[in-house]
C-alpha cells in the first residue's frame, strides 16, 4: 500500500497537485478552525441566535460578492491560467476586471444598504436594521478581496490564494474574539453578531487594500483586449456568474428559507450542523483550486485530461472517504462542542447533509471543467435547473420537517448537479471524476 502511495506521487502531475493542493489544504483547515472558533465565540456570548443573525448577515455579503463578481473572477483565472507557470499577469486585465467588479459591488452594497430595513423585517424578529447595514458595507472589501484571491489562483501562488480566503479572515476575528472579553462588555446576541462583521469589514478591507497593491506590483505594464474570449469579457463571464449564483442559491437558500419560516436559534443550530458537514470537502476545495488552471492550461495546448481526473479521483477517495465515516460516528458529540443543546435532534440533519458533502467530493471537479474548457453555458442550465429544484424542495420540505426537510433538500440536490455534471464531463470529453470509476474512461 505504502510503495503504491508513493508511486502515485512519483508521477508529476500527481506532485503538482499533492504539493499545490496540500498548501491550500493547510490554509483552509487553519481558517475553518478560526471559523470554528468564531461560531463557538458567537454561541457562547449570545447563543444560537448570535450564530443565526450572523450566518443570515453572511448569506447576504456573500449574494452581493457573487453578482458582484459577475462570474469575471473565474474569467481571471481562465485566462491567467493560459499562460506559463510563473509568467506575470498582464495589468491591462486585471485593472480591465478590477474596475468592473468594484463598479457593480458598489451598487450592489448601497443596494442592500437602502433595502436593509425591509430585508431585516423579512428575515428577522428582533434584530436592529444596523446589522444588515454593516452587511451592506462589509461586502465592498470583502468581493475585492476574494477577486484577488482569484488572480493569485490563476498566476498558481496557492499561498497567496489561501491568505486572501475568509478562513484566513475568520481566524483573525476568532482569534480576536477569543481574547475580547464580549460577555464582560454586556453584548446581546445581536451585538454580538454585529460586532463580528465590524471585525470583518475592517479586516477584509486590509486583506483588498494590500493584494490589490501586490497584485499591481506584480503585473507586466501590457495592455489586453480580450481577443481569445471569443467574445466581450461580460458575454463569456455572465454564464459563469449564472453558475456561481445558481450554486450560492443551492448553498444558502435553504438558510434564508429557514430564517423565514423559523426562529433564529434554530437557523443558528443548523448552521452549525452544515459547518460540520463542509469538512468533508475540505480536500476537494483545495484539489480544485489547483485544478482549475491546470484544466485551462491542458484545454489550450496541453493532454492528458483525463490522467488528471484520475488522480483528482484517487485523492478524493482518500480524502474525504474517512472524514465522512469520523463525521457519522462523532456527529452528535461534534455537535455538542458548540453548545448545542440537543446534539441527537440534529444527529440526522448532519447525516443527510454529509452524505450530500459526500457526493459532492467524489463527484470530482466536474463543473471546473465545463466551465475551463468552453461549456460554461452547460454548466449554466444544470444549476439553473437545480437551483430551482432546491428552492421548491426547500419550500415544501421546510414547513413540513424543519431543519431536516432543509438538510433532506440540499442533499438531494447536491447529488443531482453533481451527477448531471458528471455526465456531460463523460459526454463532452469522455472523462469520469468518480473513485473506482475513473480508469474506465475513454481514451
Amino acid at each position: 500500500m505504502i510503495e503504491r502511495i508513493l508511486q502515485f506521487f512519483k508521477d508529476p502531475t500527481a506532485a503538482k497537485l499533492a504539493k499545490g493542493s496540500s498548501i491550500v489544504l493547510f490554509f483552509k483547515v487553519v481558517g475553518a478552525l478560526g471559523g470554528y472558533v468564531l461560531l463557538w465565540s458567537l454561541a457562547k456570548t449570545g447563543g444560537e441566535k448570535a450564530v443565526g443573525v450572523y450566518e443570515v448577515a453572511f448569506t447576504l455579503i456573500l449574494i452581493g460578492s457573487t453578482v458582484g463578481r459577475w462570474g469575471l473572477d473565474t474569467v481571471l483565472v481562465k485566462e491567467l491560467g493560459k499562460g506559463e507557470m510563473d509568467a506575470p499577469p498582464a495589468r491591462g486585465l486585471y485593472i480591465h476586471i478590477l474596475v468592473r467588479v468594484l463598479l457593480l459591488t458598489t451598487l450592489l452594497s448601497g443596494l442592500i444598504f437602502v433595502l436593509a430595513t425591509a430585508l431585516t423585517n423579512l428575515f428577522f424578529n428582533e434584530t436592529p436594521v444596523g446589522v444588515l447595514r454593516t452587511a451592506a458595507l462589509t461586502a465592498v472589501p470583502f468581493t475585492l478581496m476574494l477577486l484577488n484571491a482569484e488572480a493569485y489562483r490563476g498566476i498558481h501562488k496557492p499561498v497567496l490564494f489561501s491568505l486572501n480566503q475568509h478562513g484566513t479572515v475568520y481566524l483573525i476575528m476568532a482569534l480576536l474574539l477569543w481574547f475580547l472579553p464580549m460577555e464582560a462588555a454586556g453584548f446581546t446576541a445581536q451585538g454580538s453578531a454585529q460586532f463580528a462583521l465590524v471585525l470583518l469589514l475592517g479586516i477584509s478591507g486590509i486583506f483588498a487594500l494590500a493584494s490589490t497593491v501586490h497584485i499591481l506590483f506584480l503585473s507586466e505594464r501590457k495592455g489586453w483586449r480580450g481577443d481569445s474570449l471569443g467574445g466581450s469579457v461580460m458575454k463569456v463571464a455572465t454564464p459563469m456568474l449564472i453558475s456561481s449564483a445558481l450554486f450560492l442559491v443551492m448553498s444558502w437558500s435553504d438558510t434564508l428559507m429557514l430564517s423565514y419560516f423559523l426562529e433564529e436559534d434554530e437557523v443558528g443550530v443548523y448552521r452549525i450542523v452544515f459547518k460540520i458537514a463542509t469538512l468533508i470537502t475540505f480536500a476537494q476545495v483545495a484539489l480544485n483550486t489547483v485544478v482549475a488552471p491546470m484544466i485551462s492550461g491542458m484545454h489550450n495546448g496541453g493532454s492528458n485530461m483525463a490522467a488528471l481526473a484520475q488522480k483528482v479521483a484517487s485523492m478524493n477517495l482518500v480524502t474525504a472517504g474517512p472524514i465522512f465515516l469520523a463525521i457519522i460516528g462523532l456527529g452528535p458529540f461534534l455537535i455538542s462542542l458548540f453548545g448545542v443543546a440537543s446534539p441527537w435532534e440534529a444527529y440526522p440533519w448532519l447525516v443527510a447533509l454529509a452524505l450530500g458533502q459526500l457526493a459532492n467530493a467524489f463527484a470530482g471537479p466536474v463543473l471546473n471543467i465545463l466551465n475551463m474548457t468552453g461549456y460554461e453555458k452547460s454548466a449554466q442550465n444544470t444549476m439553473l435547473v437545480v437551483a430551482t429544484l432546491n428552492i421548491i424542495l426547500n419550500a415544501v420540505l421546510i414547513p413540513l420537517m424543519g431543519p431536516q426537510g432543509a438538510a433532506l433538500a440540499t442533499a438531494i440536490t447536491m447529488v443531482g448537479w453533481n451527477g448531471w455534471a458528471g455526465y456531460l464531463v463523460y459526454k463532452y470529453h469522455g472523462i469520469i471524476t468518480v473513485p473506482f470509476f475513473a480508469k474506465r474512461s475513454k481514451s
